[in-house]
């Protein structure tokens, strides 16, 4: 099962051989933006650095042809003002990463192709088309790192040109046919390079991505062990935890006759019967930000104002147990039998912690979680059942029966009360 699933993984984030993309058209949309928000800073600085490199050469201009100077000033403007261009957007344009390729590869043709044409003008030497485009060319690929279909589009939109000046002005046809040769040797590297670069991208990104994702799994899988504000403290400082309050407010529930009744069933049928009502418990908890502490068997066991704080812990748990009745009377139909709860509640100082080297495990200590034990245990059914620490707590906003004189084990005599409801006068 667990190959299956990887083949599955491994088939859906394929990557093409030739064109490179993605198989799994999610996974190409992710890396697609995750690489444009990565190339803005680059496109920029690339920019800005061809622009200070292109200013010096204003000067050289002028020392190869001081008459036509204006129009080489004209074309050294537009190639300056499109990398200006692909600096200000990749600055201010908030969207600029969508198009971040077509930017980048754009302003770098454009001013390559004002090279192309100053070499034109009669007295510019050639070697301004092809050292130019090629010191572009590299800059956009070393810098910008575009991925290979954008680069391979600007380059196919600037050799042609480095070519045909190539061929105007040549000084022989031997000299013109090394000078081409060397530019598609370069493009043909840079080409080269910028497609092992991006294959270099694509699976790293994949490689992070399944390490984010296998993260994501045990993040997930230590939340649903422990609580979370305790997972997160494992993660930060994996060293032992251990805290104590001084109130708080446990429940133990159970349902009654229980373990006569299973087994007479099939394993599956009481694993069905105990996550339909705990699975309601869990949501119940969740709802009221209780945190459950564990199951066992059928008894369940949760606690309020630790590790949250809760300064009214006490009626949080009641109303819980409240609304726990409230489910197990909604599911009863369904149960084979009478369904009925016991439930006890203590109140006060708490000790918990994580125990556990291989299998972690958030539990509780001390005497109010043994009170509420024995609460629950030397109870009645589908009663709820405090001890004096509770009733202290709530007596003015619930309804409670008649004081109860317990010989409780191992505690001794206690003074316990059993809940009617909340006190609605």
């Amino acid at each position: 099962m667990k190959e299956r699933s990887t083949l599955r993984r491994v088939q859906r984030t394929a990557m093409s051989r030739f064109t490179l993309r993605f198989s799994d058209p999610v996974v190409e949309r992710e890396f697609r933006e995750f690489d444009n928000r990565a190339a803005v800073g680059r496109a920029q600085f690339c920019a800005l650095l061809a622009f200070g490199l292109s200013i010096p050469f204003i000067y050289v201009d002028e020392l190869i042809d001081p008459e036509r100077l204006d129009l080489l000033l004209v074309l050294r403007a537009v190639g300056t003002i499109s990398l200006l261009g692909v600096a200000a957007l990749c600055t201010w344009w908030s969207h600029a990463y969508r198009f971040i390729q077509l930017i980048a590869c754009g302003g770098m043709t454009i001013f390559s192709w004002t090279t192309i044409l100053a070499v034109l003008i009669p007295g510019v030497p050639r070697d301004y088309a092809r050292v130019g485009t090629v010191l572009l060319m590299l800059g956009l690929v070393g810098l910008v790192r575009p991925r290979f279909r954008p680069a391979l589009w600007a380059t196919f939109l600037t050799s042609p040109g480095v070519t045909y000046v190539l061929i105007l002005k040549r000084d022989s046809w031997p000299s013109a046919f090394f000078e081409i040769l060397s530019v598609f040797a370069y493009t043909f590297l840079i080409l080269t390079i910028t497609f092992v670069l991006e294959r270099s991208k694509r699976t790293q990104y994949l490689t992070t991505r399944d390490l984010e994702s296998e993260r994501q799994r045990s993040d997930d899988l230590l939340n649903n062990i422990l609580p979370e504000p305790i997972a997160q403290r494992l993660r930060d400082n994996p060293t032992a935890i251990a805290e104590s309050v001084d109130e708080a407010t446990v429940l133990f529930s159970d349902i009654v006759g229980f373990t006569p009744f299973s087994e007479a069933l099939e394993p599956s049928e009481i694993l069905e019967l105990l996550d339909t009502l705990f699975g309601k418990f869990d949501d119940l908890c969740a709802d009221r930000e209780i945190e459950k502490i564990k199951t066992i068997g059928d008894a369940y066991m949760a606690v309020a104002g630790i590790p949250r704080p809760d300064p009214d812990h006490a009626a949080s748990i009641v109303e819980l147990a409240l609304d726990m009745q409230r489910a197990a009377a909604a599911i009863a139909p369904l149960w084979p039998n009478e369904l009925m709860l016991r439930i006890g509640i203590s109140s006060g100082p708490v000790v918990a912690g994580v125990i556990g080297h291989r299998k972690f495990a958030y539990d509780l200590w001390g005497d109010t979680v043994n009170t509420a034990s024995r609460m629950e245990s030397q109870g009645r059914a589908n009663r709820i059942h405090v001890s004096s620490s509770t009733y202290d707590l709530l007596r003015d906003r619930y309804t409670f029966g008649e004081p109860q004189q317990m010989e409780i084990k191992g505690k001794g005599l206690m003074t316990t009360y059993y809940l009617l409801g909340p006190d609605l006068y």
